[in-house]
């Protein structure tokens, strides 16, 4: 991937909660799960998401993000894959965007590139206290926005994204991508819910507030929402 100077991306770097109480079957469930939720984001979403997530160590991943502004979306989604499609109540993500420039960027295995958003994005993780799933790093102001800001608005996604039923989370990744609820009920669920029934499960997961929350980030940042 050709990298422009001066450019921002996003690196997202995340770790699987719980993992270490899921059965053998349930971890190697997790892997592909994790790959399928890339490869949806790189159907809707690729002009933004150049190269599929690195999974490594097992419970741990990293996906880069070209356009910053889809940064808090994406992570939603990959949150909202993860709780819908392992099973598992317990089973989530924590992860941590951090905006700033690539130096190197390996065309396969991203978890081997380099520079600004990487670091920031890692030693976020790392230092992320443990009751919260979802933090940034960047410079003071993204966009028309301030960090402090945008970190504020994580932890109230945060909040939500965590009462996340499977069902919820499954009609939160069409909503995510910009579908309108009967097209998530036809092809999300398949037909097997109703238009009224994802609207329910909508409503319950606190998706309009959601969805207010992103317009605000990605208009701040400069991107049109999907």
């Amino acid at each position: 991937m050709r990298i422009r100077r001066n450019q921002d991306f996003a690196v997202i770097t995340g770790d699987i909660v719980g993992f270490s109480k899921l059965s053998r079957a349930q971890r190697s469930h997790l892997v592909p799960v994790l790959r399928r939720a890339s490869r949806e984001l790189q159907i809707h979403f690729k002009d933004s998401v150049p190269l599929g997530v690195d999974v490594f160590r097992g419970d741990s991943w990293q996906l880069v993000v070209s356009k910053p502004a889809r940064a808090v979306r994406i992570a939603l989604f990959i949150r909202a894959y993860c709780v819908s499609q392992m099973k598992v109540r317990s089973v989530d993500t924590r992860l941590a965007i951090g905006i700033g420039s690539i130096d190197y960027l390996p065309s396969r295995a991203a978890s081997s590139g380099d520079g600004e958003a990487f670091r920031r994005s890692g030693q976020g993780l790392d230092k992320m206290a443990r009751a919260r799933r979802m933090s940034i790093d960047g410079p003071a102001a993204i966009g028309f926005l301030g960090l402090r800001t945008v970190d504020v608005l994580l932890r109230l996604l945060d909040a939500l994204a965590r009462a996340w039923t499977q069902r919820q989370a499954n009609a939160v990744c069409g909503a995510l991508l910009g579908w309108k609820q009967e097209r998530i009920a036809s092809s999300w669920f398949k037909g097997t819910l109703s238009q009224q029934a994802v609207a329910q499960h909508l409503d319950r997961a606190g998706w309009n507030a959601v969805a207010a929350a992103l317009k605000h980030l990605e208009e701040g940042w400069g991107a049109s929402p999907p």
